[in-house]
């Protein structure tokens, strides 16, 4: 009999320097697990003194380093198990946007959960270094939380609220395609949705206020709850105020990836917005699969 091959449980995939930003990461990341059905795979890397040089793990050097890491790594997969979610504790070496980046292309990550602004932990990963070359390059998207999360609770997945999701769509292809991603998203944690753009005045903001409706309107025929706002201003500005506004529990932010957005356009909208967010920041772009559950 020809056995039946089943495809892997999707894995969301968990970069941990045990800081307080990644801490409050894994709360998401289990609570997302939780309710996706995916498994879990949680990393942390061990920076190597030179990033291309070959470091042996059995480096007397490292020794103390690989003890303690094993160690949190150990305890943080041991509470995610608590949870009923498969999840699986991994020791790299290297350099960290690196070991990410080829672990998400070779587990088939459908989302990478990730703290940033770390005052310590890999250099004070900061926008600029792995957190954003992770951003840039991911094969997925990428949740990222900040050190201060307003409403946030970190000590238990069961706290995280997931309830509100504010995308900010142009009606690029980008855009649209966040739009999908987020619908089946919301559509799985039972979310409320607002559909946010940032217009120009006149004909521009009737034409744009037409979209959005369009918009909503086959959003609500998948059952989803949607709202829509369109404001005439500045993108970054009409986004944090609306989701400071609304609450929002989560901000999404399409990209173009390495074309038409250069390099997440880091330096613009995106990178503002990730700067300043009040809340965790999703990024995606049109180079990137949606979700899948089981």
């Amino acid at each position: 009999m020809r056995s039946i091959s089943r495809k892997p449980t999707p894995c969301i995939l968990l970069p941990t320097d045990f800081q307080q930003p990644a801490r409050r990461a894994f709360t998401y990341a289990v609570k997302l697990a939780t309710v996706l059905k995916f498994r879990l795979e949680i990393v942390h890397v061990i920076k190597t003194v030179s990033e291309s040089a070959q470091v042996s793990p059995d480096n007397r050097s490292l020794n103390s380093l690989k003890t303690s890491a094993l160690l949190e790594l150990g305890r943080m997969a041991s509470a995610a198990k608590e949870t009923a979610i498969h999840a699986e504790p991994s020791l790299l070496f290297g350099a960290p946007a690196d070991c990410i980046l080829e672990s998400a292309t070779r587990l088939g990550a459908g989302l990478i959960v990730m703290g940033t602004h770390g005052r310590t932990g890999w250099d004070r990963m900061r926008l600029g270094s792995v957190a954003q070359a992770v951003i840039r390059e991911a094969p997925c998207p990428v949740l990222t939380l900040q050190e201060v999360v307003a409403r946030d609770c970190f000590r238990h997945h069961a706290k995280v609220s997931l309830a509100r999701l504010l995308v900010a769509t142009d009606f690029s292809s980008c855009a649209d395609g966040l739009v999908r991603y987020v619908a089946q998203l919301a559509g799985q944690l039972r979310a409320q949705v607002c559909l946010v753009h940032a217009s120009d005045e006149g004909e521009a903001k009737l034409l744009a206020q037409r979209k959005l409706e369009g918009v909503r309107r086959g959003l609500e025929r998948n059952g989803l709850q949607v709202e829509t706002v369109c404001i005439p201003g500045d993108p970054v500005e009409v986004i944090l105020a609306q989701a400071a506004g609304w609450q929002a529990d989560v901000i999404a932010v399409g990209t173009q990836g390495r074309t038409g957005l250069p390099r997440l356009v880091l330096g613009s909208v995106a990178e503002a917005v990730l700067g300043r967010a009040g809340c965790p920041v999703l990024i995606a772009n049109n180079r990137q699969v949606g979700l899948r559950g089981r």
